[in-house]
């Protein structure tokens, strides 16, 4: 797992690690070990080899770091499902996943909500199309293929650690370049608190993002 910088946020860090995926390769029997007999069912759901082992590999490595923070056995933790089918966690850890393509990210945080996402940056002949579904008018004028999954993926960690749903509230607000790798948050939520979001370094052909609220 490679660590990833994460802005100064104060009181309470939050981690982000990047793993690397190897989708060729069987997944190994230590990350098949610690999962649930329900987690390793919806793993076998998956018709192909290389999303059965996404699946396998991060939810391992997700307990992994989570019980190395909690003291406790990794393959003890039992999550909940939160209203959008998030997977929650008793005991004041808040954490979100995301991957795509060869790569996952993981953000952990005992102070902040957390939400994570990457893309995978694709071509794709309906971008306007896309665009006028997620993104605000301003936002979509102009718009290149990485300048909207910039947007994107910045948009779905946002309400990730909100814990709303993706689809309802994209044009809720805009997302626009802030102080360094900040961005501005751009709405009229007024129960959203102070929420905020930033890129991250994500490989090439990739966009990633952080984002992170009071609790």
């Amino acid at each position: 797992m490679t660590r990833l910088w994460t802005p100064d946020v104060g009181d309470g860090r939050i981690e982000v690690l990047r793993l690397d995926f190897d989708l060729e390769a069987p997944w190994p029997d230590a990350d098949w070990d610690v999962l649930t007999a329900e987690e390793r069912e919806r793993a076998l759901r998956f018709l192909r080899h290389e999303d059965r082992l996404r699946m396998i590999s991060t939810r391992a490595a997700l307990r992994r770091l989570l019980g190395e923070r909690l003291g406790v056995d990794p393959s003890t933790l039992r999550f909940t499902a939160g209203r959008y089918g998030r997977p929650e966690l008793a005991g004041g850890v808040s954490f979100n996943v995301s991957h795509s393509g060869d790569f996952a990210l993981i953000a952990i945080s005992q102070r902040w909500a957390v939400g994570v996402d990457i893309e995978q940056v694709r071509e794709t002949s309906d971008l306007a199309g896309l665009a006028s579904l997620a993104l605000t008018a301003e936002e979509h004028e102009g718009i290149d293929a990485a300048g909207f999954f910039a947007r994107w993926t910045a948009k779905e960690a946002a309400l990730k650690a909100l814990g709303l749903g993706i689809v309802e509230k994209l044009q809720a607000f805009s997302v626009w370049p802030g102080l360094g790798d900040l961005y501005e948050l751009r709405h009229a939520e007024a129960d959203w608190g102070d929420l905020r979001a930033a890129r991250l370094e994500a490989p090439s052909g990739y966009a990633a993002a952080l984002a992170w609220k009071s609790p």
